[in-house]
């Protein structure tokens, strides 16, 4: 990937305002190597489909899972900082009643909120970053 970047960067002069990937750290480290100035986002696709894996089984109805997902789709959508944080406290004190629940939301705090992953997963940061509206790299 180096090789092709020192090749063609000369040529072109572009440099990518964001890349967005799975969350593959191989790959995520190589682009941090070709283009250690691009901001490497997370995709929201390969997030979902993570979530949906590991708790749409704990739910008892689709209903239910529905309403978690959409909560969770709030909290990745949040404006700024501080609604994020809001989000979140609601998000944690509402999916906190059951052990099913519970574990869910933290899996997902865990997971996909922690420092590090958040600002490359969440608008309040990643929008930050030119990206055009791209969030997922399954199109």
């Amino acid at each position: 990937m180096k090789t092709i970047f020192d090749l063609i960067h000369p040529i072109i002069g572009l440099i990518p305002g964001s890349i967005s990937t799975d969350c593959d750290s191989a790959l995520r480290n190589a682009i941090s190597t070709v283009f250690p100035e691009s901001p490497t986002l997370l995709c929201l696709w390969h997030a979902n489909k993570n979530i949906q894996q590991h708790c749409k089984r704990k739910f008892t109805s689709a209903e239910a899972y529905n309403e978690f997902f959409q909560a969770w789709l709030g909290i990745v959508r949040s404006p700024d900082a501080p609604e994020y944080w809001k989000r979140l406290r609601q998000f944690k004190s509402k999916y906190s009643d059951t052990l099913e629940r519970k574990e869910c939301a933290t899996y997902v705090c865990n997971t996909w909120l922690k420092q590090g992953r958040r600002e490359d997963l969440v608008q309040a940061w990643t929008n930050k970053y030119p990206h055009f509206g791209t969030t997922v790299t399954s199109r």
